[in-house]
């Protein structure tokens, strides 16, 4: 079946249903598709900063969301050791309506945003809609994909062609766009435990660390979710030694959840999640655009993978809704649009890279090491009055997001 739409995104996550949802709330015609069949993300990220929560905020979503999604919230980024806590950011002064991180797991922040998007017009979200390969039109440019869905195979021909398909992007390996992995020292397994009323009371962003041994421990819903920290590679190893070191780790650093450890029973259970780096050497050819982990894969340290998609997709909706809704297409005005995209997100995410690429040394360095305390700086900038404080305000500064044009912010759904 050969059909033609205004645009195409490529993958539910984060990045293409969020822009799919302020697409189409601008005017324009959007198909999404999905190569799996619901939009469980398990163990990936799910901390929504302060300032895209104000972004949701404007949009009339973080109400609603917050109102009916199951959630928890962080204020707070602590490291603990078994000497004591150090704060490394407060986020309690982070934004005046959402001073704190939402902790909302994709798996229901994904339907929640695809029921908001499908409430206008012109959009069609397609499940089980596994792309295989890129079409083309004259001099070469993209025109489409060609994706297999309930083992039809089907053509879809597009003025643009938005990849947010992750880090492992099919769209990306099609593409003329290449890759290079900036290095990264650490993997990350993940299991998750149920949280009990008698839980203390925490941060909600938790590294608790001693000598050698680093686990992450993030209030998530119903459960804990607990990621144990090892170096890059080393799977084969944990997995050797089997679940015994884990839950023996996991009593020391978390005695409360004595009675839980007990449900990791085999090393087959934990998710691995390795951590990776990746730059492009560009984000877009004429007639596409990379966002989101499919342009810049964001290692998990920090955990705003999630709000770097996000602030992707607002850009890339702010500037491409335009030249998507104008009544004759213009594929010159939608390619400069594609191009602004990546001047104006690109700087910042290199920032960032270049950053995580330190940090991971870092860390890797110190779980090598045994010592499990942060770096003395930040040991000795923690003892500075307001020092938290200002971590949290200037990480939201630097997730600031673009506010929505007007194009977008007067859309409205029907019933709305």
């Amino acid at each position: 079946m050969n059909e033609d739409v205004r645009c195409v995104v490529v993958g539910g996550g984060p990045a293409g249903m969020v822009l799919t949802y302020l697409l189409a709330r601008g005017g324009a015609k959007v198909t999404l598709l999905e190569s799996r069949g619901d939009f469980d993300r398990r163990f990936r990220g799910d901390s929504i900063a302060p300032s895209i929560l104000d972004h949701l905020d404007v949009l009339g979503l973080a109400a609603p969301m917050l109102e009916t999604l199951p959630h928890t919230v962080a204020d707070a980024f602590v490291w603990r050791t078994p000497a004591r806590a150090y704060t490394l950011a407060d986020y309690r002064s982070a934004s005046r309506t959402h001073p704190y991180y939402a902790l909302v797991p994709q798996a229901v922040f994904l339907p929640f945003m695809a029921e908001q998007a499908q409430r206008f017009p012109g959009v069609d979200v397609r499940m089980r809609a596994r792309v295989s390969s890129l079409l083309r039109g004259g001099a070469g440019r993209v025109a489409g994909v060609e994706y297999q869905r309930d083992g039809q195979r089907h053509e879809l021909w597009a003025d643009l062609v938005v990849a947010a398909d992750g880090r492992s992007s099919k769209i990306r390996q099609l593409a003329s766009v290449h890759a290079t992995e900036l290095g990264a020292s650490l993997d990350i397994c993940w299991f998750a435990v149920p949280r009990r009323p008698g839980d203390p009371a925490m941060s909600g962003l938790e590294l608790r660390c001693e000598p050698g041994q680093n686990v992450a421990v993030l209030g998530q819903g119903t459960d804990w979710q607990i990621g144990f920290t090892i170096p890059a590679g080393s799977f084969p190893e944990v997995r050797a030694r089997g679940v015994g070191p884990l839950t023996a780790v996991l009593r020391r650093l978390v005695p409360w959840l004595d009675d839980r450890v007990e449900l990791l029973t085999d090393v087959n259970e934990l998710s691995l999640l390795p951590v990776r780096i990746t730059s492009l050497d560009r984000w877009t050819e004429p007639g596409l655009l990379l966002i989101g982990d499919a342009a810049h894969v964001i290692s998990p340290v920090g955990g705003n993978g999630i709000n770097l998609a996000i602030l992707d997709a607002a850009e890339a909706a702010n500037r491409l809704v335009g030249p998507l809704t104008a009544a004759v297409p213009d594929h010159a005005a939608i390619d400069a649009a594609a191009a602004e995209v990546e001047r104006a997100r690109r700087p910042l995410v290199d920032r960032d890279q270049r950053s995580q690429v330190q940090v991971e040394r870092s860390a890797a360095q110190r779980l090598l090491s045994g010592d499990p305390r942060p770096p003395l700086a930040l040991r000795v900038l923690c003892a500075v009055p307001g020092f938290a404080r200002l971590v949290g305000r200037r990480s939201a500064r630097a997730l600031a997001v673009p506010a929505p044009v007007p194009q977008i912010l007067n859309g409205s759904a029907p019933g709305r």
